[in-house]
């Protein structure tokens, strides 16, 4: 493992898996090898494998039918959600296929800037946490496919719960992928955040400390002469350091709208699935226990309490990450409107109003 994190050497590196994901379900172009598109046999794979879905799909209709009686008519109403909102996913990247290499190329930018500000840039660490992501979305989407499985094995046998599988199995994974895409892409736009709020802070403190080192030699006896050249090299240095940092903000802030816009539209109907799940799962639960749902087995009951925990998590950790990827974009202003009051010297002060008000 650690020779294979040690081979990360920048972000697409970090997350190739998620880009090797997104190609698998259609939501991707193919580079074969890395930097060289494939775009004629994306193009061909994404038809082949739609084609071939829809014409299963087709063929497996009455076998939801069978499987989903009367009583369960709501999730007919959930699998078409899925499927819909799977195929606008596939449309939507396809409309703006080069989105992804923009989105690492404007990170790619920040983390120059912050190398060249002695903030090393751990790609290891970056690729170990998209590794995580995908193993907590592995163990996520195969619960909820075991459990349509439990689910439909009792009521129409093994081989054709397998092929009903498939129907629907495909495109909750497709939908899955995306959240799991814009979390990790969000994610990364956090922590280049925090790492500029860190040196944001470390110059705003070097700012008072220069104002405090031209007082103290004042004080000191020191020669006037000695003290103003001192003081306008710190000074000279402090306010390249605030611009570099204001452009760094706010090429960053750039990358987190660049997400937000292309991800937008995607995760509110990830969301509006996941309510649907939800509300349908609690819905039955709710009929089961007050007598108006007959035969329903114990798995099948296990099933839909696993369905609206599953997707009720994922709705308020895509919720708490999109929150703490704001609250630490606002924190910037808040470092430094706390020193604003405290720094004298006229040049830096608009230095910083212009990095609050820019």
């Amino acid at each position: 493992e650690f020779k294979m994190m040690s081979g990360v050497r920048n972000l697409k590196q970090a997350v190739m898996p998620i880009i090797w994901l997104n190609c698998i379900f259609c939501m991707g172009i193919f580079e074969i090898p890395i930097n060289r598109p494939r775009y004629f046999l994306s193009l061909f794979y994404v038809i082949s494998i739609m084609t071939g879905y829809f014409i299963i799909f087709y063929k497996g209709i009455h076998i939801f039918q069978q499987a989903f009686a009367f009583e369960f008519i709501i999730f007919h109403f959930v699998l078409g959600v899925h499927v819909l909102v799977a195929v606008l996913a596939i449309i939507l990247f396809w409309w703006k296929s080069e989105n992804m290499n923009n989105i690492i190329k404007s990170n790619s930018i920040a983390d120059h800037t912050l190398d060249t500000l002695g903030i090393k840039v751990e790609y290891e660490k970056t690729s170990r946490h998209i590794l995580h992501f995908v193993a907590i979305w592995s163990v996520c989407t195969i619960t909820v496919n075991v459990l349509y499985i439990i689910w439909l094995y009792h009521d129409i046998g093994y081989w054709i719960t397998l092929y009903s599988c498939i129907c629907i199995c495909f495109p909750v994974t497709i939908n899955s992928v995306v959240e799991l895409t814009f979390a990790s892409l969000i994610r990364c736009v956090q922590t280049r955040f925090q790492k500029t709020n860190i040196l944001i802070n470390d110059v705003m403190l070097c700012a008072n400390e220069t104002h405090a080192f031209k007082i103290r030699n004042k004080h000191e006896n020191t020669s006037i002469t000695f003290i103003m050249v001192n003081y306008k090299i710190h000074k000279d240095k402090i306010i390249h350091l605030i611009r570099t940092l204001r452009h760094l903000h706010l090429e960053i802030t750039k990358t987190g709208r660049q997400i937000n816009k292309i991800y937008c539209l995607q995760i509110l109907l990830e969301l509006a699935v996941h309510f649907t799940i939800v509300t349908s799962s609690i819905y039955c639960l709710y009929l089961t226990y007050s007598g108006q749902l007959r035969m329903v087995t114990n798995e099948k009951i296990i099933a839909l309490a696993m369905w609206a925990s599953i997707y009720s998590i994922k709705i308020i950790l895509v919720n708490g990450l999109c929150t703490s990827v704001s609250t630490e974009a606002y924190k910037t202003g808040e470092i430094i409107q706390s020193f604003e009051a405290s720094i004298i010297d006229d040049d830096m002060r608009e230095e910083v109003s212009l990095f609050i008000y820019y």
